[in-house]
């Protein structure tokens, strides 16, 4: 019997720059490389006989120019022909598997089979769920989610065009069932009831059946301040007829792809760095993550919707760099940035390792003008990377109490520290690293939806980072003096300090605010008096005014 046999690996291959060549041997070039790698793949067949498997090559590098990178997928002894060969001239690094960084729906969107595979003999809880808007009316693709006692009973399944859905827990009874949860994939608030109380619910046919009911996120007639990001950023104080006929700033969402039928979002281009062989596969968001964060970077309020934090006539580009994203997608997609002259970069994604050829790119990019922000993670541990790099903005997310339904799953992600109205997300990666905070709990957004008008909430370090993104952009159609300067590294380093100084000191710690939030700054008083973001934008240019008094 023959077994599944394991596929090679992908890295990473770049040039040593601490590597010394002997002055006899000529110097080695990734190009040369990439065409030994190439010569072999033409001799080899894939696993065949004793030799290593069939190289595959690609070569990693702003149009035009020499490859900086090779991303080469090679088995173990492919691996070490290289070395034997080049020494320590190369760096060989693992091409790392990446994550977006959120909590929103399953993307799958299929029934998961019950995780309780100790008592599948056993006595079984079956419930029939029907989830319902306040009118009754069903509300289909729902994720349902229920958990037991056991460490592993649980059950989920999304619900179909009458709003139904069944799980089954072995080896629960009503009296041990922990929680129920919902989270519809658009449109609606989820739901979170723990330790529900069955006994008046009906049972026919050994199932119980239960109605769980959602409300709606948005309410008729409401506008941009009604979204809590946009008001807590104050990004309503920005005065944007001002700034008509300016060329819009150019942002890259690097993420997986943005939906560009939905009624709030017109990106302007993109590329797609899958496996998917289709340039415009960015087009075709299959997990709706990257449509959401284009949603809270540069959407166009209708009057329905959003307002991104780019506000009007953001020329966003979609790069999608999942499904299969790792490393060497964000080196090819900052390539692109370079290459397109794009100001802002998103990244909603990473990983918990650093690679050299990764900080070698990211360096790249802001020394070419490339103003890059990414979200910290989700694991409550170290900050990840891309964002952990000193040249990338790394963004905590933080909640608003009163934000969200108080029954919804948001709850759940109250972190231990508070300040006022405002506490960081329990799920957020910290450390000295952080440099901002922003809403990453109960963000609504856009997503993919049939009738392109879906909008959902959602948490995460990847909703965070976005709100930042868009701010960014936003300063830099604000201020001409930004927008003007050569772009580089110097115009990067202006734009950074530009952000810095709108922080306003949340009053949590550190390690998980950073510098704070950015707070758009106010002209003057609202109509209806002194908000929050007012009062703190005169204290601090007050707090400025007497620092340089005394000094």
């Amino acid at each position: 019997m023959t077994d599944i046999p394991t596929r090679p690996q992908p890295y990473l291959i770049t040039l040593n720059p601490d590597h010394v060549s002997p002055l006899s041997r000529r110097g080695i070039t990734l190009a040369t490389i990439a065409e030994e790698l190439d010569r072999a793949s033409d001799r080899q067949s894939v696993g065949s006989g004793d030799s290593p498997a069939a190289p595959r090559v690609r070569r990693l590098g702003v149009r035009g120019q020499d490859p900086h990178t090779l991303a080469v997928t090679l088995d173990s002894r492919g691996i070490s022909a290289l070395k034997s060969q080049y020494g320590d001239a190369l760096l060989i690094e693992p091409d790392i598997e990446l994550d977006l960084f959120d909590s929103g729906p399953a993307s799958g969107l299929q029934r998961v089979a019950s995780g309780n595979f100790f008592a599948l003999g056993s006595s079984k809880l079956v419930l029939s769920i029907t989830v319902a808007d306040p009118d009754g009316a069903a509300v289909p693709l729902a994720e349902v989610r229920a958990d037991g006692t056991a460490p592993v009973s649980s059950d989920k399944d999304v619900t179909n065009a009458r709003g139904r859905a069944e799980v089954t827990l072995y080896g629960e009874t009503p009296t041990s069932l922990r929680a129920l949860q919902v989270k519809p994939s658009a449109g609606f608030w989820g739901r979170l009831v723990k330790r529900p109380d069955l006994s008046g619910v009906s049972k026919r046919n050994g199932k119980y059946h239960l109605t769980l009911t959602v409300t709606p996120i948005l309410s008729e007639g409401h506008d941009e301040t009604d979204i809590w990001g946009y008001r807590a950023m104050a990004l309503h104080n920005a005065n944007d007829e001002e700034h008509e006929g300016r060329a819009p700033v150019r942002i890259a969402i690097i993420d997986s792809g943005i939906s560009p039928t939905h009624e709030t979002l017109s990106p302007t281009g993109g590329e797609d760095f899958t496996d998917r062989d289709d340039p415009e596969a960015w087009r075709e968001d299959l997990s709706g993550h990257g449509t959401h964060v284009a949603g809270t970077c540069g959407a166009d309020f209708n009057g329905r919707g959003i307002c991104g934090a780019a506000g009007p006539g953001a020329g966003m580009h979609g790069l999608s760099v999942f499904p299969g994203g790792r490393t060497s997608s964000i080196i090819a997609a900052l390539d692109w940035c370079i290459d397109k002259q794009i100001d802002v970069a998103n990244m909603s994604l990473g990983g918990p390792t650093p690679t050299k050829a990764l900080e070698d790119a990211v360096a790249r990019a802001a020394a070419a003008g490339v103003f890059m922000v990414a979200a910290a993670g989700n694991s409550a541990g170290p900050v990840m990377y891309p964002a952990a790099f000193e040249k990338v903005v790394a963004v905590a997310a933080m909640g608003e109490t009163d934000s969200f339904p108080s029954d919804s799953p948001h709850a759940n992600h109250r972190g231990a520290h508070q300040s006022g109205r405002f506490f960081s997300a329990e799920f957020t990666c910290f450390g000295p690293e952080i440099d901002v905070a922003a809403p990453g709990v109960a963000v609504i957004s856009t997503v993919p939806s049939e009738d392109d008008a879906g909008y959902a909430a959602w948490d995460g370090t990847s909703m965070a980072s976005p709100y930042v993104a868009g701010f960014a952009a936003r300063l830099l159609t604000a201020r001409p003096s930004l927008r003007d300067m050569a772009r580089g590294a110097e115009r990067v380093a202006a734009l950074r300090d530009a952000l810095f100084d709108t922080c306003t000191d949340l009053g949590l710690p550190r390690d998980v605010q950073g510098r704070g939030m950015p707070i758009w700054p106010a002209a003057a008083p609202s109509p209806g008096g002194d908000d929050t973001a007012t009062i703190l934008d005169r204290l601090k240019r007050i707090s400025k005014e007497l620092e340089r008094e005394i000094g």
